[in-house]
């Protein structure tokens, strides 16, 4: 994927990745390591082929056999189909390596010097080669001299290494002879993390966990040469809660994945206005402050935040636009159409220019769902808001995982969303935020204070602003269809008295006809539009960030960063329920043609 420049950045940090796990043997039998190249080079150009805007990320732990080979395979493409690599290492690499030669010593006893040294030299080559590379810290009850012997310690960071894989990959290689070994930490328990999901992992505990696919080629190994099934062939493993229906489950996968390459292809064209609204969103964020004045590590956090927000905000001017000349269009329509029928001449031109503004509305409503206008300008604001969340989080040292508390209600329907934030994590590599507890007192303060200021005192400001705003839009709509229902009592009234003349008890009927469609109409823009709605969740908001900030005021004041830092931690949860009630709200009210 060639490089291009968006706003100023590189655009490929602000794409969102389809990140790829590997699992399999360390023992697979050197005959089948073509075989297997081929198929693995087969999944990555397929899947650069089917979702070509999105970038593919392989993470791979590159111990002996499977973790290599794929990396070796991903390594090896065109710069076009480029697989980027994250490795993550389950323990530190001196003790890491001390299994390539416990390996070496169990099948070759007798080139153990030789052998031990290519291991390791092949360990590092690859090494050096990765985007990303870091060490997971030990696993509840492990010490470094409890996992320096084989064991059950040792094993538990093999098991924490495959529940990390597990979690962050969108779709899983198992290179895995289908035998469940029931060890701790082994291929089978990995593909079962995949397909079920990492118990306990999930911050919604009343949910089920979520499941991906594994992509199994049955494969040989020295200890099982001769496993059940067709050797070497490739099957895709969903999920049980799809109950063996695998075509709901590819067009459901499928459909994921090809949402998150939809986003990814808004942002690729690098036209002015884009950029332009990109800069207002940084802007709008920062409220005049330089970049370089952030702490080191935010640019790219701030990017991804300014790029979603750009895109929602034009996919909303967009949408807002379909709404409004649907309306208009519809009244009009139907107004061409009462004067056709109640004119004495019954002119055909107004029956023409009836039927020309109907098939208007048609063409719009078309456009607008191919266009996706009115999903996407949610979609991407649910992106915007976890961003802005995840930003100020990052920024206050705080290591949750916004897709861990985000769109609960919309699970199936948003899943692409949260994956995009899985994929991000795993393209930032295993960071380690500092916590407010690791930091020095200024440095917490800092922080603190200017999440403060700029988020906290900023949406206070926003959602008073826009509980007002919607609620004189519902008032003025309200006040619109009085004056309707006024007016069509008067026009009414002047029907009785003016029944015997038919010219005028025609004009007024037409007039009586049309102010009833515009009060229906009226009545429908303000139900889409969901004024009443808005004012009454931005008022909850309001408060809800007013009391935040005088607590982290008070907080601040004595110093108690604790519970500072917990305070941040419940905005930012609470700011995701919110975006999320708004996207539900909008799922319930879709564009649609008005009916008057």
């Amino acid at each position: 994927m060639t490089k291009t420049k968006i706003a100023g950045f590189d655009c490929a940090q602000v794409l969102a990745p389809l990140v790829i796990g590997i699992t399999g043997h360390r023992d697979i039998r050197e005959e089948d390591r073509k075989c297997l190249e081929h198929k693995l080079k087969k999944v990555f150009l397929k899947l650069h082929e089917d979702y070509a805007a999105t970038p593919l990320i392989l993470v791979t732990a590159l111990a002996e056999g499977a973790d290599r080979l794929a990396a070796e395979v991903a390594l090896s493409l065109d710069a076009q189909v480029k697989v980027r690599l994250v490795v993550p290492i389950p323990m530190p690499i001196e003790l890491y390596e001390l299994d390539f030669d416990r390996l070496t010593v169990l099948e070759t006893p007798l080139a153990t010097v030789a052998l031990t040294r290519s291991s390791r030299e092949e360990f590092h080559a690859l090494l050096a080669a990765a985007e990303t590379k870091f060490e997971l810290g030990l696993a509840d009850g492990n010490t470094y001299e409890t996992i320096a012997q084989p064991g059950p310690a040792r094993d538990r960071q093999y098991e924490l290494i495959g529940k990390y894989i597990a979690q962050q990959s969108q779709i899983l290689i198992a290179l895995w002879d289908g035998v469940d070994s029931d060890r701790v930490g082994g291929t089978a328990s990995v593909v079962n993390f995949q397909r079920e999901g990492v118990p306990g992992s999930s911050a919604r505990a009343l949910e089920a966990p979520e499941g991906f696919p594994v992509y199994h080629i049955l494969t040989p190994r020295l200890k099982n040469p001769y496993p059940q099934g067709k050797v070497l062939n490739l099957r895709k493993l969903y999920p049980r809660v799809f109950q063996g229906n695998d075509d709901q489950a590819e067009k459901y996968y499928s459909k994921m994945f090809a949402r998150l390459d939809e986003f990814n292809r808004s942002i690729i064209p690098t036209d002015r206005a884009l950029a332009r609204d990109i800069k207002k969103s940084k802007n709008y964020l920062l409220q005049g402050m330089r970049e370089d004045q952030l702490p080191p590590g935010m640019a790219q956090a701030l990017n991804r935040y300014a790029v979603a927000d750009a895109l929602a905000i034009s996919f909303r001017q967009n949408w807002l636009g379909a709404q409004v000349l649907l309306h208009l269009l519809t009244f009009f329509s139907f107004l061409s159409f009462l004067l056709f029928v109640h004119l004495p001449e019954h002119s055909p031109r107004y029956w023409k220019v009836s039927l020309g503004l109907l098939i208007g509305v048609v063409c719009l409503k078309t456009l607008s769902d191919m266009k996706a206008w009115d999903s996407k300008h949610e979609d991407y604001r649910a992106v915007a808001e976890g961003l802005r969340v995840k930003f100020f989080w990052k920024l206050a040292g705080i290591k949750d995982s916004v897709a861990d508390h985000y769109l609960g209600k919309l699970r199936s329907e948003l899943d692409w969303i949260r994956n995009g934030f899985r994929g991000w994590n795993v393209a930032e590599g295993h960071e380690e935020h500092r916590t407010m507890g690791s930091m020095e007192s200024e440095d917490q303060r800092n922080r603190l204070g200017f999440v403060r200021k700029y988020w906290i005192d900023d949406q206070l400001r926003y959602f008073v602003r826009a509980a007002k705003r919607n609620l004189n839009q519902n008032e003025l709509f309200d006040l619109f269809g009085w004056i309707c229902i006024g007016g069509v009592a008067v026009v009414d009234g002047a029907l009785f008295i003016l029944r015997n003349d038919k010219s005028r008890f025609d004009c007024l009927t037409i007039l009586l006809e049309a102010t009833l469609a515009a009060a229906a109409l009226l009545h429908h823009f303000n139900n889409r539009m969901a004024y009443a709605e808005h004012a009454k969740q931005y008022n909850r908001m309001a408060s809800l960030f007013g009391r935040a900030s005088d607590l982290l005021g008070k907080f601040l004041e004595h110093h108690d960063y604790q519970n500072a830092f917990d305070c941040v931690r419940n905005v930012g949860n609470e700011a995701l329920i919110e975006n999320g009630d708004w996207v539900l709200l909008h799922r319930e009210r879709p564009l649609e043609v008005p009916h008057p």
